[in-house]
């Protein structure tokens, strides 16, 4: 994933504009430290394109570090006859900012970055590229971004509509557990659990337990933690409870339901009663979690655990990468990390791990410059993208088979078999995917839902309030979008998540 805040700042040696996005503009600041790119792995063979006649090509993306390649590889766009400039939207506001100059029809951006649940509604309404002529030009090594390499549910579901390619991968999202192996170790630790719950202390395997140990391990300041009198309090767990994206830490513990958002004809399943007990397991676990967790997002919430504020928290799978590295992290060597916890059904542990948010890009159907723009966008989601997903400085996330093959590159980890592990671990959390709302609404959809979950963890509606009111607003966006039409695409998203082995 993820934001990196809602920052803005120059990409050295790239120049960056301040564009009006729809009732508002941005603002950048006129100097930042570099970042020192990665090394080049040349892992992957690329080669350049015939050189463009200086063009320049705007790029639009979520601010913060996931922007960093055009950063990292602002020395190979001139040798292609390129310039670059970056223009930078909040987290939270991509899908907003990017359709308000789709429908103004401004041509104000070439190279899009965007959420891929949005792909629905961004391709159906024409205004993106497809790219699978361009994907078949000669050479290969200029123009092929071997979609055969991208991980299932990241090629089908991530860049595809209606049977043609619009985007190309560059972050793979899902979540995983990650937690204090120090702390799941200690003796003390160990017999103090045992002593209180007649069991063995380990990593929560069921949303129960996650409630169980994140209650144990909540410490005041001046308690023992781990033998050693704490400072300051000390916290069992956190979450995403920040209004954005809170609603993919309530899909976590539902999704193992085996049941999906909507019935054939549309009808919505969110309120089910177990999806209530999914939310009121989310509203009950804010109890284990630091005080302000309810702004908790992406930043918030990786900190926390790698300041040492908390022993466990489920997140994206970039972040340890981010905890083996001294110059983010002070709890360097002390993170392991698992699948999320799932639900005890007929006697077996069913996990499913939300895929939320994720990155692609797409060239613009109102670009002037598609060809430059697609090698843009194919240099950043293929030729350097072994390097990108690797290093500690992005929050770009796996999403192709090499990116698996080389543990070598990862050389923030200790070693290569940590580098190891952690790739073995991410490959579980893929398997266990369970994917967003991939139809025309999905933005809509998803907003509902996460208003309504934000409001019953603040106390302001109960989990079955909430959830009945999620499902009486999706279904007036259904009526809204046509219920016919919905149900059609509904239907085809359901292929699509089969064809991704993400449902049976």
């Amino acid at each position: 994933m993820k934001s990196n805040g809602r920052g803005r700042y120059v990409l050295t040696g790239l120049p960056i504009v301040a564009l009006a996005l729809g009732s508002g503009s941005m603002t950048v600041p006129a100097a930042r430290a570099a970042f020192k790119a990665p090394p080049e792995a040349h892992v992957i063979k690329w080669t350049y394109p015939p050189k463009f006649n200086n063009v320049t090509i705007n790029v639009v993306g979520d601010a913060g570090h996931n922007l960093l390649p055009y950063e990292f590889w602002r020395e190979h766009f001139p040798k292609a006859g390129i310039s670059i400039k970056i223009i930078e939207v909040p987290f939270e506001g991509v899908y907003e900012k990017e359709k308000t100059e789709f429908v103004a029809g401004s041509g104000a951006f070439d190279v899009v970055t965007f959420y891929p649940a949005y792909i629905g509604d961004f391709a159906s309404n024409g205004y993106l590229e497809p790219l699978d002529e361009y994907m078949q030009k000669q050479p290969e090594s200029t123009w092929n971004p071997h979609q055969e390499d991208v991980l299932p549910p990241f090629r089908e579901l991530y860049n595809k509509w209606a049977g043609k390619t619009y985007a190309l991968t560059t972050d793979g999202d899902a979540h995983m557990l990650i937690y204090r192996k120090d702390l799941f170790a200690d003796l003390g630790e160990r017999a103090a659990f045992k002593a209180k719950y007649s069991k063995d202390l380990r990593p929560p395997q069921t949303w129960d337990d996650w409630l169980q140990v994140g209650a144990f391990f909540t410490r005041k300041r001046g308690q023992k933690l781990a033998g050693k009198t704490l400072t300051r309090d000390f916290y069992g767990s956190a979450e995403f409870a920040k209004r954005g994206f809170s609603f993919a830490w309530f899909v976590d513990r539902w999704a193992a339901s085996g049941e999906l958002y909507f019935d054939d004809n549309m009808k919505p399943q969110i309120n089910t009663p177990a999806a209530v007990k999914a939310l009121q397991n989310f509203v009950d676990s804010l109890k284990n979690a630091p005080p302000d967790v309810r702004a908790y997002g992406y930043d918030e919430l990786r900190d926390a655990l790698l300041k040492g504020n908390v022993a466990m928290v489920v997140q994206w799978t970039d972040v340890p990468k981010k905890g083996a590295d001294p110059s983010q992290s002070q709890v360097v060597g002390k993170l392991d990390y698992g699948r999320v916890p799932g639900l005890l059904i007929d006697g077996v542990v069913v996990h499913r791990a939300m895929m939320p948010v994720g990155r692609v890009v797409a060239v613009a159907a109102s670009s002037k410059n598609k060809l430059a723009a697609y090698w843009v966008a194919k240099h950043v989601a293929y030729d350097m993208s072994l390097e990108d997903v690797s290093t500690a400085l992005t929050g770009l996330d796996v999403n192709r088979g090499v990116h698996f093959k080389h543990p070598e590159v990862y050389s923030d980890f200790k070693s290569q078999a940590e580098a190891a592990s952690y790739l073995d671990r991410v490959k579980e959390a893929l398997a266990d995917g369970y994917p967003e709302i991939f139809i025309p609404g999905a933005a809509q959809y998803e907003d509902a839902l996460d208003l309504h979950v934000n409001k019953a963890l603040a106390g302001q509606e109960t989990s079955k309030q909430a959830l009945d009111a999620v499902a009486k607003e999706w279904s007036a966006i259904t009526d809204r979008l046509g219920r016919e039409k919905q149900i059609q695409v509904w239907k085809q998203a359901q292929q699509s998540y089969k064809t991704a082995g993400l449902i049976k």
